[in-house]
C-alpha cells in the first residue's frame, strides 16, 4: 500500500474508519490491503459531540485490532484514515485537528468525501446518503461538491431522523386536537411510553438524532400500510431527495450510488429518474477512506 514520505517507521497496519451520526465503523488491513478485521462503536459525529466521535474512532479501530487478534499496543503501529459526519465545518475539523491520537498517524474528511470516492473508485459519480442524516455530493475531476446535509436542525430533510421528528411533530398536534390522532400518533406514544404533550416534549426536548431515528421504521411501516399521514412525509422527504440527487447526477455526469442506514427502505420511494441512475457501489466509505489517504488528499491530526 502506498504511503506518504515520513521519518518515522512505516505503519504496519492501515484502518479506514466510516464515522456516521449513529455509528462507527473502522476496517483494518495490512500493507498489501488485505482485510484483517473490521470493529462497530458508537456515533461519530464531530459537529455534535467531539469528545464522543473521538472515543467511537478510538473504540471501533480498537474493536478492529481486536477482531484481528492484535494486541492493544498495534495502535501505535496502525495510520487510521477516515471520513466523519460534520468534518467539512471548520470548527469541527479543528476538533480533529487538534486531537492528541494513539494512533501512529491520522487523517481525515467528511464521511460524505470517503463515502463518495470509495462508491466511484475515484472517477466522477454521485452520491445519495440516507441513513439518520441526508445529504447528496458530486465528484467531479477530483473536486467534491455538496447538497444538503446541514444537519439535523437545519436540514436533513428525508433522512431517518427528520422522518422521527416530523412524526413526534405530528403527534404533538393530534394531541393537542389540531389533527386527528391515528395509527402513527399512536405507535409514537406507545414507543416513547409517553401520552401527553408534556411527556413526550419531556422525553425529547434534548433527545439527539438517532432517538428521532428510532421512529423510521414505524413511519417506514406505516406508509407501506397505506396510512395517509405516514404516506404523505415519505413523499415529501423522497421528493426533496431526489431533487438534490438529480443536481449531483448532472454536475458529475455520472451515475448514482446509495448509501446509508435507511437508503434501501427508502429506495423504491425515489422519482423514477433517480432510480433509472442508479449503479451498485465499487466500495464502501472505510476503503474509499483508504483511497483517499493513498491520493494524499486528508488533512492530518495532530500527533500524541
Amino acid at each position: 500500500m502506498s504511503q506518504k514520505n515520513t521519518s518515522e517507521q512505516a505503519p504496519l497496519f492501515y484502518a479506514g474508519v466510516d464515522g456516521g451520526g449513529t455509528k462507527c465503523r473502522a476496517e483494518l488491513y495490512d500493507p498489501s490491503g488485505n482485510l484483517l478485521g473490521a470493529g462497530v462503536a458508537g456515533s461519530a459525529n464531530i459537529a455534535r459531540n467531539g469528545d464522543v466521535a473521538r472515543q467511537s474512532i478510538l473504540e471501533s479501530v480498537s474493536a478492529a485490532l481486536k477482531h484481528a487478534n492484535l494486541p492493544p499496543e498495534a495502535l501505535q503501529q496502525t495510520l487510521v484514515c477516515g471520513g466523519f459526519a460534520g468534518a467539512n465545518l471548520p470548527s469541527a475539523s479543528n476538533v480533529l485537528k487538534q486531537w492528541q491520537h494513539p494512533f501512529h498517524s491520522f487523517y481525515f474528511t467528511s464521511d460524505l468525501h470517503s463515502a463518495l470516492y470509495g462508491a466511484h473508485d475515484g472517477a466522477n459519480g454521485a452520491v445519495l446518503v440516507i441513513g439518520t442524516g441526508s445529504c447528496a455530493a458530486a465528484l467531479k475531476d477530483g473536486e467534491l461538491i455538496q447538497y444538503g446535509g446541514h444537519g439535523f436542525l437545519l436540514g436533513d430533510k428525508g433522512s431517518g431522523a427528520w422522518l422521527g421528528k416530523q412524526a413526534v411533530i405530528h403527534t404533538l398536534e393530534a394531541i393537542d386536537g389540531i389533527q386527528q390522532k391515528g395509527a402513527l400518533a399512536t405507535a409514537v406514544c406507545n414507543h416513547y411510553q409517553a401520552h401527553s404533550a408534556t411527556e413526550l416534549v419531556d422525553k425529547l426536548n434534548q433527545a439527539n438524532p438517532g432517538v428521532f431515528g428510532e421512529l423510521c421504521p414505524i413511519v417506514l411501516e406505516l406508509a407501506n400500510q397505506q396510512d395517509p399521514i405516514a404516506q404523505a412525509m415519505v413523499q415529501q422527504g423522497s421528493s426533496y431527495l431526489s431533487a438534490i440527487a438529480r443536481k449531483a447526477i448532472a454536475q458529475s455526469d455520472g451515475q448514482l450510488v446509495l448509501a446509508g442506514g435507511v437508503a434501501n427502505a427508502l429506495q423504491h420511494q425515489l422519482e423514477a429518474d433517480i432510480q433509472a441512475s442508479l449503479t451498485a457501489s465499487t466500495h464502501g466509505p472505510e476503503w474509499g477512506a483508504i483511497l483517499l489517504y493513498q491520493h494524499g488528499a486528508f488533512t492530518e491530526g495532530a500527533k500524541l
